[in-house]
């Protein structure tokens, strides 16, 4: 029930206040200052003293009981620290967690959720840093793995607030020293087989890339299962091509399958092997058939005297992740001392302090080690050299170090001899700027096709009435969110270009929206916490309807009950065709491979259309591995064909989302797609080299057929 009052009247009440003033003379104040002095130094003097007591703990999250020994290396490393007066008198602690003998996610949490630990050095393991890194960013505390090497993590992780670092290169660094061995060797020819793990997958993507900047020809790439039956099958292909190298990033089991194979075989191709094979098993598998078997491995830094001191204090030679793990603690303890003087900055900004220092250099050392604490305690950033190299970083995204040393071996009466130390910064050839990382490099301006500069000597084609696109994501799988990204990313730029529904056809398998992996159900985003590209989208054809059978029938404008909708093109019509997925040389993948378009089919299909005269000028965006083998039978006029790998290369994912731990783009779309819209003007002549000038990790190519307007803007190609 509601009371209605007519109007109140508030009068003002006077208020007496009464003032007492207290009188302190000079005395007196002076004493009451100096018993607040007094207490606070008390204070602070107990604060300082519980401090310098309380001790650095630093988290080890790693394989302890396995093929190599972390604590050795860390445990010398603390003690040096500690030798030396620790950090500003601290103590460093080490916080041990085996991961071979718990749940490891069970024990990043541990740590994740232990506020005495801010830095924590691990994982062992690539898989285990894609897993725990998202979390460590999330947190805001520091991981620093010595030996996680899939070339993915640098692209993936850096940035994000710096908390994510390594203190060896990603294998895209040892690759490099290997093709440079190679090219040494006058080596013509290589075949590639390597183990289908995370491991692998960077020599498999990166192989074909420095292949193809020296000038070496891999006409066989294979991913094996380890310990697959089959393998003697994959060497014998390998060996059909006459290689001078089989090069194998394989464990030593396999690579002594692989070794015996070629002897079988009595064929003159060698056999050159990364680290992963370099262990006693190798020798033991195969005896005398070991002895001069060649390979490589990360080593420490051969001029800083770490090896030597190892051997001394030891009394045997360091392990290959000994100086990685030795300056993992390093740069944990100078990134404590840097957090002691600067406490308000985040432990990730005070990491990149430190390995982007540019005073005094210091060593790995005793002496070294407590200059740079003492230096960064007093506010000043002095340039750090490790056990394992200089320790600069890349200069953009950190994560990795620029140089990393390897040791080309052979084995020699039953042991692995190191025939000489290659620093991966010295071969040339690539083109890097400033301290980066190799694998962050682009393709050198002297290996762009010679299709950038063909002469205007074609004529333009006349009577354009209309424009259609097919855009093809034909993958599936949570893996493979990146390619149905991909499609939807140009079908969003169509759309806001003018073009209508009706003149695109989409097909895309569409499991990423309900795949149960996916945390935002029903969406794809091309971005982090971008816009939901999926939404609105109108699919031709999906799931099982997505097949090169299909695709071929649509662009021949074949209707029949499983194609409705097809390519209306005709001799006035320009048209698009892009697609994302898988590719093997020769071939473009669909579904799961069971369905693929050959470079014959998709010859002979272009070669059909323009007979048929279904197209004024046809364009190709073609965004897979080994993109440009596919073109290799194409003759019909008046196409432009424009792809991200060269017949030799796989092609690179671009934009990791640590939301969803997922890859979002490819390297090749995002260049094309951020290059049109940084110059909405740009023409297809020009879009070629901006586009070459801006991935990661292949060679851009473009071909084109004759009779197609290159300098026609690419935009203005794209509308209705």
């Amino acid at each position: 029930m509601v009371h209605k009052t007519g109007p109140v009247s508030f009068q003002a009440c006077p208020v007496s206040l009464t003032t007492t003033v207290i009188s302190i003379d000079r005395k007196t104040f002076g004493r009451i200052a100096l018993i607040i002095v007094i207490l606070a130094a008390g204070a602070w003097i107990g604060y300082t003293a519980i401090h310098v007591n309380t001790p650095v703990r630093v988290g080890v999250l790693l394989a302890l009981t396995g093929d190599v020994d972390f604590t050795e290396p860390l445990e010398w490393a603390k003690d040096t620290i500690n030798n030396g007066g620790g950090i500003g008198g601290r103590k460093v602690e080490l916080v041990y967690k085996d991961t071979t003998t718990g749940t490891i996610t069970q024990q990043a949490q541990e740590f994740l959720d232990d506020d005495s630990v801010r830095i924590v050095i691990g994982p062992t393991t690539s898989d285990e840093m894609y897993a725990l890194a998202p979390a460590f960013i999330a947190k805001k505390k520091v991981l620093i793995s010595p030996t996680a090497t899939s070339g993915d993590i640098i692209r993936a992780f850096g940035k994000n607030g710096y908390y994510i670092w390594r203190t060896t290169q990603g294998d895209a660094a040892q690759v490099r020293v290997i093709l440079t061995i190679l090219k040494e060797k006058e080596v013509k020819k290589v075949a590639l087989i390597v183990e289908n793990s995370t491991y692998g997958q960077t020599f498999y993507d990166w192989t074909g890339f420095f292949a193809t900047e020296y000038g070496i020809d891999v006409p066989f790439i294979r991913q094996v299962d380890a310990g697959s039956d089959q393998l003697d099958v994959d060497v014998t292909e390998a060996l059909k091509a006459d290689p001078d190298y089989i090069v194998a990033a394989v464990g030593p089991e396999d690579a002594a399958t692989i070794k015996r194979a070629i002897d079988r075989s009595g064929s003159r191709t060698k056999l050159f092997l990364t680290d992963a094979a370099a262990t006693p098993v190798l020798v033991s598998s195969l005896g005398a058939a070991a002895e001069g078997l060649e390979g490589t491995n990360p080593t420490a830094d051969p001029n800083g005297g770490f090896t030597g001191a190892y051997e001394r204090t030891f009394k045997k030679r360091p392990a290959d992740f000994a100086a990685t793990a030795y300056d993992a603690l390093l740069i944990a303890a100078f990134t404590e001392a840097r957090q002691e003087r600067n406490p308000f900055e985040t432990p990730g900004e005070s990491v990149r302090q430190v390995v982007t220092g540019d005073g005094a250099v210091t060593g790995w050392n005793a002496s070294g080690v407590r200059t740079a604490i003492d230096d960064i305690l007093h506010g000043s950033m002095p340039r750090i050299t490790g056990a394992s190299s200089s320790l600069e970083y890349d200069e953009v995204l950190g994560v990795d170090p620029t140089a990393t040393y390897y040791a080309n071996w052979q084995v020699n009466n039953g042991t692995f001899l190191t025939v000489r130390v290659i620093n991966s910064r010295d071969p040339a050839g690539t083109e890097m700027t400033g301290r980066q990382s190799a694998g962050l490099s682009r393709a050198s301006a002297g290996y762009m096709s010679s299709s950038s500069a063909l002469p205007k000597n074609f004529s333009t084609p006349a009577g354009r009435t209309g424009f259609q696109a097919v855009i093809v994501g034909p993958s599936r799988g949570w893996k493979n969110y990146r390619h149905e990204a991909d499609a939807l990313s140009v079908y969003t730029l169509l759309r806001e270009n003018g073009v209508s529904d009706d003149n695109i056809i989409l097909m895309l398998y569409d499991d990423i929206p309900t795949a149960p992996e996916n945390p935002l159900w029903g969406n794809i985003h091309n971005i982090p916490k971008g816009p939901n590209i999926r939404s609105g989208a109108q699919v031709d054809y999906s799931g099982v309807n997505v097949t090169a059978a299909m695709f071929r029938e649509i662009m021949t404008g074949t209707k029949t009950a499983s194609t409705p909708v097809v390519l209306t093109s005709n001799a006035s019509t320009d048209v698009l065709v892009f697609i994302a997925s898988h590719g093997k040389p020769g071939w473009i993948v669909f579904g799961t491979g069971n369905s693929v378009l050959t470079a014959e089919e998709f010859g002979a299909l272009t070669d059909s259309m323009g007979q048929e005269r279904r197209y004024r000028q046809m364009a190709f965006f073609v965004d897979t591995c080994f993109g440009e083998s596919v073109a290799a039978n194409l003759t019909a006029p008046g196409i432009l064909y424009l792809t991200g790998s060269d017949r030799n290369e796989p092609s690179l994912g671009a934009v990791y989302d640590l939301e969803i731990k997922q890859w979002l783009s490819d390297e090749f779309t995002t260049g094309v797609l951020s290059t049109i819209s940084t110059d909405k003007n740009i023409t297809f002549r020009d879009l070629y080299p901006a586009t070459y000038a801006r991935v990661t990790g292949s060679h851009v190519r473009m071909i084109s057929t004759g009779n197609f307007d290159q300098d026609v803007p690419v935009m203005t190609y794209l509308r209705p």
